[in-house]
């Protein structure tokens, strides 16, 4: 993983913010450098009594004061905007990664929402925190190399003391390599983990007060904080005592350059325009060892984010992180809402499993389970809690997750389906999980989840028995239904999202234990719209109406289908 190469492709997403960024901080920083030779000359002039030249100075340096004020001002605006570039990218690459049902940008899922957050805000901040120090670098660069030159036509050995500093930096922040990298591993993993306790509890406060769970939660906060900030304090401290030693190395730099040329200086050697153009440099020579170790501390840094977030792009490689995409950020994009691209509908004939496996490493799962649907056909999986019925229908959707070894062939019309998740998605197949997640929006975009015909949306509503329901709320389809469908009973969510699953009217639909939110009248209900429809269905049920209507029944016991 080249933490420079990857960095430089994100630098390069939005290349013309980043470059007309860089080339202005460069120039704001090499405008000293043009100031102070012109007070040498301004001095220089006065010392000679030439009052023209001595005006003449003073205009050019107010011009170029003005001009140095005017170019940080549009280069900060002109950064600000390829920050964002970097940082959407990298986020929109592990988004898209998430999202992927399946397909060759799909990669593992995230462990929880408290190491999201990590990911998304802290990870993609260290990456552009060290194009940000690159700059300064290269601005400090583009400083010193001008200030030497002219330095060194005044004294050269003042000019080779000025990269002193800067092998001491460098030097220590190699020695230092190893344990920048532990300590901010350590304290993103501490962080993620106090995040991920606040977005648990926050979802399940209800849970908790109800329990009486409040103290033992926040006694484990406590646990968890407390690490976090041992582990805070460690890097943040590593990181200021960098930048402290590139601080001191700088000050000795500047006290070397002071020790070479004060001989010159007591002896009268140096002129007085020479000797303000030293005083001039001063305060700046201290600017590009400071960055360089800034810079050699953000690189490990940024090493560490790119090893962390490459856990949730594709194949878990740090490229994918970087890879290059169309972003609607520019304001002419904004109003663009991008249409999702799904797979072409694949009529269904015939599903076949064969001997699918789906185990975990402690040896739980499912077994050597074969059976065929029809088309049109209604299939029910029933069997005793634990027995595997969701590991079984994730495992033939391709959504397994992480330690599931999964094993089998799975036939569409006698074709074997390569890539699951991503053949199993709308047209071609839907899936209700057994808890259904809705979004704080309306019911028609709840439904919808995308650009879908009005009059799509109002027929998945009828088939999934809840458009009466719909029809008596005030603001029908447009109605904001809260939180989590905070506002909805339990069976009117699980029904809206069962239309979400009806709407594009996939060849399979695949249900995951409906009816323990519905009552048996509301099932039989939804269960005859869906054979009125054609549709072919597979779902786990343990209730009787179902069993009367399905076509078979599969049983699994420990894991294993029994006749």
């Amino acid at each position: 993983m080249n933490v420079w190469r990857l960095t430089w492709r994100a630098t390069q997403h939005h290349p013309r913010s980043f470059w007309l960024g860089w080339s202005l901080f460069v120039l704001f920083f090499t405008f000293p450098v043009a100031i102070g030779w012109l007070l040498g000359t301004g001095f220089d002039a006065l010392s000679e009594g030439d009052t023209r030249r001595v005006v003449v100075t003073a205009v050019l340096i107010l011009v170029l004061e003005v001009a140095r004020m005017a170019t940080i001002h549009v280069g900060a605006l002109l950064w600000t905007q390829a920050w964002v570039h970097i940082q959407s990218l990298l986020r929109a690459n592990m988004l898209e990664a998430q999202l992927a049902s399946g397909g060759e940008h799909a990669g593992r899922p995230v462990s929880s929402s408290g190491e999201a957050i990590t990911h998304f805000r802290d990870d993609t901040e260290d990456v552009a925190m060290l194009v940000d120090g690159f700059i300064d670098v290269s601005a400090g660069v583009a400083f010193t190399t001008g200030a030497a030159f002219v330095l060194g036509s005044i004294d050269a050995r003042a000019a080779m003391v000025l990269l002193v500093p800067l092998l001491a930096v460098a030097l220590a922040t190699r020695t230092l390599d190893d344990r920048i990298k532990r300590y901010r591993v350590a304290d993103r993993e501490a962080a993620a983990a106090v995040s991920g306790l606040l977005g648990d509890v926050m979802a399940a406060s209800t849970t908790v007060k109800v329990n009486d769970a409040v103290p033992g939660t926040i006694r484990r906060l406590r646990v968890l904080v407390d690490r976090r900030r041992r582990t805070a304090v460690r890097d943040r401290v590593l990181d200021e005592s960098v930048w402290a030693f590139s601080q001191g190395a700088a000050d000795v730099g500047l006290g070397l350059v002071l020790l070479v040329s004060a001989g010159a200086m007591a002896s009268g050697e140096l002129a007085v325009g020479e000797l303000a153009v030293f005083t001039a440099y001063l305060g700046w020579l201290s600017f590009l060892p400071r960055m360089v170790g800034r810079m050699l501390a953000r690189h490990k840094q940024a090493s560490v984010a790119f090893g962390r977030m490459s856990r949730l792009v594709a194949g878990d490689d740090a490229r994918n992180t970087v890879r290059r995409q169309h972003l609607p950020i520019a304001r002419r994009d904004r109003r663009s809402r991008p249409t999702p691209t799904r797979p072409n509908r694949v009529p269904l004939d015939e599903l076949e499993v064969r001997g699918l496996s789906a185990t975990y490493s402690t040896g739980a799962g499912v077994h050597d389970v074969s059976f065929r649907l029809a088309r049109g056909g209604f299939t029910v999986v029933t069997g005793e809690i634990g027995s595997g019925k969701s590991t079984l229908l994730r495992a033939l959707l391709g959504l397994g997750g992480d330690g599931l070894e999964v094993r089998g062939d799975i036939r569409w019309n006698g074709e074997v389906v390569v890539d699951r998740a991503a053949f199993f998605v709308p047209p071609n197949a839907a899936y209700l999980p057994q808890v259904p997640q809705l979004i704080s929006d309306s019911l028609l975009d709840n439904v919808a989840l995308g650009p879908a015909d009005r009059e799509a949306v109002v027929r998945a509503l009828e088939l999934a028995a809840v458009r009466l329901d719909v029809d008596e709320m005030p603001d029908g389809l447009d109605t904001r239904i809260g939180p989590r469908g905070l506002r909805l009973s339990g069976g009117q969510r699980q029904r809206v999202a069962t239309a979400r699953a009806l709407v594009h009217g996939p060849e399979l639909v695949v249900l995951d234990d409906l009816s323990s939110a519905l009552d048996v009248e509301t099932e039989l209900e939804l269960w005859q719209h869906l054979s009125d429809a054609g549709m072919t269905v597979l779902a786990v049920s343990h209730r009787a109406v179902a069993f009367e209507r399905a076509d078979q029944v599969l049983r699994l016991v420990q894991g294993r289908l029994t006749t």
